[in-house]
């Protein structure tokens, strides 16, 4: 017996240091540059840690280096004051949090350009502002070329009504390698010239990525590319459901256009796989292909394909399974909406309804 308690405790601290590598595994050697830690921070995730920041900021600033994160849970609300700041951690949290370079607050790039944040994690479980990371606040035509890399976001789910990155403003903005979680809206696009690659976003209630143009400041959202997308939630729970990949128009003269989203897998998620909404202004020129939706809406009154207005709208080689409603559907006054070499089946309700241009489904031209 005495054998076999010995031989247990050994298995549970085999495994412990198994967990214990893993986790260190996942971090990347620390890279030359300003260390918070060597001004200030604690990284323990309950001293605040922003004024820290602020100093490792102003001196990467003055000697144009990095600000470096190491491993840890830093408790801070960090707003970017300085044009060229790169923020870089030591490892990218997985959708759990229980490792790498964390951030319990936000990170606000305050409009500055040529910012650089990757290999971190943000925490916005209790946030209060708008989204865990803001990309610009400014005007529509200023040239940001921000980089996002490498980043993990949780908040606080669907009634929160907090983005994961909120991308407000501004021209020339990359994010990729994302995992999100837990938002209303995972990533919300106002601005133009971005590109998005690779996202994991899991149980946004409401989108989990939306592309979208409103009034002032942000009248014109174009040439947006999305790609390398999983979208995922739980089927049992409305508010967790993952979220539409949504391409919206919302005020009178907002224009939301060229807009490319490609290798879309969604499962479980919400309202829709992918919306194209003209609720008002124009959405215009948009091309979806290579997109799956497998148990997607909530009620039988949605639709895994759902176009809601807009012009020159195209859907290639997309698939829609077990849609609890419709599986491809045209509405409002949408014009040249083309689908072709798309498939559906399962379709709770009908396999397609509306005023397409040219509808082709399961290798038949249904319209012509």
């Amino acid at each position: 017996m005495k054998n076999i308690s010995i031989f247990c405790l050994c298995l549970v601290l085999l495994s412990c240091r198994k967990e214990q590598e893993a986790e260190t595994f996942n971090l990347l050697p620390l890279q030359q540059g300003v260390n918070v830690l060597e001004q200030g921070a604690k990284g323990d995730g309950i001293s605040d840690d922003g004024p820290a920041f602020e100093r490792a900021m102003a001196l990467a600033n003055s000697r144009k280096l990095p600000v470096v994160i190491p491993a840890g849970k830093y408790k801070a609300d960090i707003r970017i004051a300085y044009d060229g700041i790169e923020l870089v951690g030591q490892g990218q949290p997985g959708s759990n949090f229980s490792y790498g370079t964390i951030i319990i607050g936000t990170i606000n790039c305050n409009n500055k350009k040529n910012i650089e944040i990757r290999n971190l994690g943000i925490d916005g479980r209790d946030i209060k502002t708008a989204a865990a990371l803001i990309s610009g606040d400014g005007e529509d035509s200023v040239e940001l070329n921000q980089k996002f890399d490498h980043i993990s976001l949780v908040g606080s789910g669907y009634h929160a009504y907090n983005h994961g990155i909120l991308c407000q403003t501004g021209r020339n903005i990359y994010v990729s390698n994302i995992i999100v979680k837990d938002f209303y809206h995972g990533i919300a696009i106002r601005s133009g010239e971005v590109v998005i690659d690779s996202v994991e976003a899991i149980s946004c209630g409401f989108t989990s990525i939306i592309i979208k143009s409103a009034e002032n400041k942000n009248r014109y959202t174009r040439n947006v590319t999305i790609k390398n997308v999983i979208v995922s939630g739980n089927p049992n729970n409305p508010f967790q459901r993952g979220g539409t990949i949504l391409v919206q128009s919302y005020d009178d003269n907002s224009i939301t256009e060229n807009i490319y989203i490609g290798k879309v897998k969604s499962k479980d998620a919400g309202v829709s796989a992918i919306a194209v909404d003209e609720r008002k202004g124009k959405v215009r020129n948009v091309l979806v292909e290579d997109c799956q939706g497998f148990n997607q809406g909530d009620v039988s009154e949605r639709a895994c394909f759902d176009i809601q207005g807009g012009s020159n709208i195209s859907l290639k080689n997309c698939t829609s399974s077990q849609a609890r409603g419709t599986g491809f559907r045209c509405s409002g006054a949408a014009e040249r909406v083309r689908v072709e070499q798309c498939y559906e089946s399962g379709s709770g309700v009908r396999p397609w309804w509306g005023n397409f241009s040219y509808l082709q489904l399961n290798g038949q031209e249904i319209i012509k």
